[in-house]
């Protein structure tokens, strides 16, 4: 996280836990579904692993997780893992322009042929080095795209796995589409894509008629491509129309339409999107939470209170989605979870409030059935992409 000058000299927790500061930027663990406050202190400097620096034909950032190498186009050309992890090369982060003009829905449809009318985009990027080493590292890339320009904000942090693309497009274009693609070389036959409350595996080649009206589809935070051995994904916050294909994840930035309004779309655009990866099958992945972590940041806000968790789960593959008050105003706290990698699990809910019943309900919030509360503990089982909705009560219910 990002802090002001009150922390120029150091930070602690309100428990007295030093936290690594340094240039400005924070290194802070943040207890589940809950809150840390941060205060002001005299502590030396921490030195952090991230470095970015230019290279004869682009640049590199680099942790102690990994080394992204770029060319002069702002391209990443590789993707190699320091401790065992995986390692990519190919065009990742090429932006890829094309002719837009759908036969019926200006901007509603994007049709097939698309794809055989690119526009070429010669021009390189200029690049500066903004933040050269510490606990996260960033070069400004400026490149011109058309009759737009485009301006990325290229990012690492310390002990993360991803690298993290703030964009802005200052866009002015009729007719064109923008996608950024990401070639990792995965053998593939589906793409895992994102929806509410879990995900849905499309096809990621065009063999067959059925799979050929499926080259552009839906995600939410993540696309993701693996094999049994390795996995990549590609993030985002806010873009929504993605296609995978022959190993490759292209995420739709930006159209521009003429009817029914002309200019739609056009003037500045701000979205962040991601590149992260694993070793292992897709069940170890992290990009569940690291989808939520892009999309939810860090809320920071005045105030001090002691460190707390109001509750986690034991399960990494079971997500507490929504933490509400009931409907019915009667104080009681509803907890909606899901299971977000299609498998049967067991696992522990530990809720840190004086709850002393628990019901499971269905999602209008209507009781089915007591739970047992044991010291904090409630026990659970889900079914794969199982949605369950809990409701806490602080006080007996009378019969």
């Amino acid at each position: 996280i990002r802090l002001d000058e009150r922390f120029a000299h150091g930070a602690k927790t309100a428990e007295g836990v030093p936290v690594p500061v340094q240039d400005g930027w924070a290194r802070v663990t943040v207890p589940a579904m809950g809150m840390v406050s941060l205060l002001p202190a005299a502590l030396p400097a921490a030195v952090g692993n991230c470095r970015a620096e230019a290279a004869e034909e682009g640049f590199r950032l680099e942790n102690a997780l990994f080394c992204a190498v770029f060319d002069a186009w702002g391209r990443m050309i590789a993707y190699e893992s320091k401790q065992g992890g995986p390692s990519f090369h190919g065009m990742m982060n090429e932006m890829r322009m094309f002719k837009d003009v759908p036969r019926r829905f200006d901007a509603w449809d994007i049709d097939s042929n698309y794809i055989h009318d690119p526009v070429e985009l010669p021009e390189r990027a200029c690049f500066e080095v903004q933040e050269a080493s510490g606990l996260r590292a960033s070069v400004r890339v400026v490149r011109r795209i058309g009759n737009s320009e485009l301006v990325q904000h290229i990012s690492v942090e310390q002990d993360d796995e991803r690298v993290i693309f703030d964009t802005c497009v200052d866009w002015h274009e009729l007719h064109r589409l923008l996608k950024v693609r990401f070639d990792g070389g995965i053998l593939a036959r589906n793409a895992y894509h994102e929806m509410q409350f879990g995900y849905v595996e499309r096809p990621a080649h065009r063999s067959g008629m059925y799979e050929q009206t499926r080259f552009e589809v839906c995600n939410h935070h993540y696309t993701a491509l693996c094999d049994q051995h390795r996995g990549f994904a590609v993030l985002n916050d806010c873009k929504y129309g993605v296609s995978a294909q022959d190993g490759a994840i292209d995420l739709t930035l930006l159209r521009a339409a003429a009817a029914p309004e002309m200019g739609t779309g056009q003037g500045e655009n701000r979205f962040v999107y991601a590149f992260t990866c694993w070793q292992g099958a897709f069940f170890d992945a992290p990009v569940v939470r690291q989808g939520y972590e892009l999309n939810q940041p860090v809320r920071m806000m005045e105030g001090q209170a002691q460190s707390m968790s109001l509750m986690h789960v034991d399960a990494p593959n079971v997500i507490v989605e929504t933490v509400k008050l009931a409907e019915d105003r009667s104080g009681d706290w509803i907890v909606r979870l899901y299971e977000s990698k299609n498998a049967q699990t067991d696992t522990c809910l530990h809720v840190n409030l004086p709850a002393v019943q628990a019901y499971q309900c269905d999602m209008l919030e209507n009781i089915n059935r007591p739970m047992t509360v044991e010291n904090g503990m409630i026990r659970l089982s889900l079914r794969a992409f199982e949605i369950i909705t809990l409701r806490l009560t602080c006080r007996r219910r009378e019969e």
